[in-house]
């Protein structure tokens, strides 16, 4: 039986849904991102679990228990916030037992539960400093160490890097999926960040407008998208129309093999820039219409009988076309997602 059960759920504000009927499973240990852009629901859905707000329809099951029946403080979640709130008269250590001290752990314990924590995350030198004399990374780990110190049954994190710089994001999403993987925890993150998602998750749910558009692993998701906003969000996508025929999809004067269910008719073929080079037979032809470089890469726009497509390749020292030269443009059929006309709207 899986861990977390998300079953139609649903909150509806007057005449506004936020979250429309949303089933997901998630099993004990995972890290589970729902991603998507702002106004798709991932925070209302993730204040729900909390108990925060209550559902309009639905259930929810942590561990084959009722959460809808339990006040938000009985729930045993840990959840760190965007803002962390931290108690800025409190010393790390004391921040860090507040959870504790609220459940009644002797000192004892407490203590020793305290040190644990630090130490998980970094910061056991740390304990009698404040938060405010600390960095924006520290003090996300001073969050993590609060919310993980009363060994919460489920971990919630709702943007919780977004106040950092980039390179303190990329140090701490390393960071965040190391402690993840020491404790086991079962854990789900809200974020708005995709390569923040990629980097973390064992699955993503990517969600807009109150639904969810797909879940499935990271390279799969990104490499196979359900639809054109889901290869859309995750990156750069070329989205070529054509003409399902069975097995095949026709795109302008070129086949290419479908595998999975795709109706016959009117469809669409999305791959992305990187999946795509410049091949001699079996391909798109068409001309360099500009040509970027980006350091580690260059960027091609080319002009093809289907539409524009974007090509990416890497710089690493072989011949690439001029502008305004004519080429061939293929990708091989596993690197390219099918899907009918509707979904790619």
């Amino acid at each position: 039986m899986p861990y977390l059960i998300l079953d139609q759920l649903t909150k509806r504000f007057a005449s506004w849904t936020a979250v429309d009927a949303l089933s997901l499973t998630v099993e004990k240990g995972e890290l589970i991102s729902l991603l998507g852009p702002s106004g798709c629901g991932k925070t209302t859905t993730l204040q729900m679990i909390a108990g925060f707000l209550d559902p309009t329809v639905g259930r929810i099951v942590l561990d084959g228990q009722d959460l809808l029946a339990r006040k938000p403080n009985k729930r045993g979640l840990g959840v760190v916030f965007q803002s962390y709130a931290l108690f800025p008269h409190m010393t790390v250590a004391e921040n860090v037992a507040f959870g504790l001290e609220m459940r009644g752990t002797n000192r004892a314990d407490r203590d020793r539960m305290v040190a644990d924590a630090l130490r998980l995350v970094g910061l056991e030198q740390h304990g009698d400093r404040h938060p405010r004399r600390m960095s924006g990374g520290q003090q996300q780990r001073v969050a993590l160490a609060r919310a993980l110190v009363i060994r919460p049954n489920l971990l919630l994190l709702d943007e919780p890097l977004s106040n950092l710089d980039a390179k303190m994001r990329e140090e701490m999403q390393i960071e965040l999926r190391r402690i993840q993987r020491v404790i086991g925890t079962t854990m789900i993150l809200v974020t708005h960040d995709q390569s923040e998602a990629m980097a973390l998750s064992d699955r993503v749910v990517v969600m807009n407008k109150g639904r969810i558009q797909q879940v499935a692993s990271p390279q799969d998701a990104y490499d196979r998208p359900a639809n054109a906003f889901v290869a859309n969000f995750l990156g750069r996508t070329n989205l070529l129309p054509g003409t399902v025929y069975g097995a095949s999809i026709a795109v302008a004067d070129t086949h290419w093999p479908v595998s999975g269910e795709v109706p016959p008719g009117p469809g669409a073929l999305a791959v992305r820039p990187e999946k795509i080079g410049f091949v001699d037979v079996g391909g798109l032809s068409g001309t360099v219409m500009a040509r970027v470089f980006q350091g580690t890469q260059w960027l091609f726009e080319v002009e093809t009988a289907a539409g524009r497509l974007m090509v990416i390749r890497q710089h690493d020292g072989s011949i690439l076309p001029k502008e305004s030269e004519r080429v061939m443009v293929g990708w091989r059929p596993e690197d390219m997602a099918v899907m009918p006309a509707r979904e790619a709207a």
